[in-house]
């Protein structure tokens, strides 16, 4: 039985938890910003199926990038590079995992299967694939893939796939490069001996320019989603500003290229999405108060 469980938790390993919760964060906060049910069915089949999908789709990337993370120093103590979980037993558990995601998915609504089937698609197919190992434009369907949690949980919420849902997906699509190339820049080397390439330049003052358009227009998506839903303003007013110090910040780093300004910009990253995916349900939710 001890072997089972320390399996199991080589496994979860796998699902990347930390991100995992951050795009289960954006599940959630685009299904209440949908106007989703706070009923204990709707929500555990919710997160049955968030978990599962996401879950597995990430551990069927790391089933299929073993040999990546074995050359890198980062990742190579990672369950299958350090062979304490075999490739059998990863690829069972990940394709499970998708098949629970897959039925619970469709359970909720075909809008939902359907964008956990695109998201499988775009990270397994089209990423890991058919452009990771190549070039660069791979954060595309990257991209593409890690907005799905988004628009699926607003699929759920709103029985439908609406342009709510497409400029919240967008939102998450737009932060990926804040997240994924300054990480890239810290661990270039890791990356270079992997013959990965990730990051568009390796120029500071260059990435720094391409990364700023993609933040700056977070916020955009967000006053367009305000001005055509009527709520998510107080969202769009901090996203606005945090939007801005993360440009600061990338200033400072095309300045000086440092490895240090780099991760400090990554994970800068992580609470932008945050606050946007909590704030707007939470806007949702006492709107109408307000408005009394």
């Amino acid at each position: 039985m001890e072997g089972i469980t320390h399996k199991l938790r080589l496994f979860i390993t796998l699902t990347k938890p930390r991100q995992l919760a951050l795009l289960m964060l954006t599940m959630y906060g685009a299904y209440f910003a949908a106007g989703g049910s706070a009923d204990l069915y709707s929500l555990a089949l919710l997160t049955v199926m968030g978990f599962s999908s996401i879950g597995g789709v990430t551990a069927l990337n790391m089933y299929f990038d073993a040999d990546i993370d074995y050359v890198m120093r980062r990742t190579r103590k990672r369950p299958l590079p350090s062979r304490k979980l075999s490739p059998g037993e990863a690829l069972a558990g990940s394709v499970a995992l998708i098949a629970l995601g897959a039925v619970t998915a469709y359970m909720i609504n075909p809008y939902v299967l359907a964008t956990v089937l695109a998201g499988l698609f775009f990270d397994i197919v089209a990423y890991t694939q058919l452009t990771k190992r190549f070039t660069p434009l791979s954060i595309v369907s990257g991209s593409v893939a890690g907005s799905m949690p988004a628009l699926g949980g607003w699929a759920a919420g709103a029985g439908a796939v609406t342009l709510g849902g497409v400029l919240l997906a967008l939102l998450v699509f737009l932060w990926q490069p804040l997240h994924v190339w300054f990480l890239a820049y810290y661990f270039k080397r890791d990356y270079e001996d992997a013959r990965v390439p990730v990051l568009p330049t390796t120029d500071p003052r260059e990435l720094a320019i391409l990364t700023a358009v993609t933040t700056i227009s977070m916020p955009l998506t967000l006053w367009a989603f305000a001005g055509v839903y009527g709520y998510g303003y107080l969202s769009a007013a901090i996203t606005t500003v945090l939007a801005l110090a993360s440009i600061a910040k990338m200033r400072r780093f095309a300045e000086t290229g440092e490895r240090k300004a780099a991760i400090s910009i990554f994970k800068f990253a992580s609470p932008i999405i945050a606050v946007a995916f909590i704030l707007v349900p939470l806007e949702r939710a006492f709107m109408p108060a307000l408005l009394a």
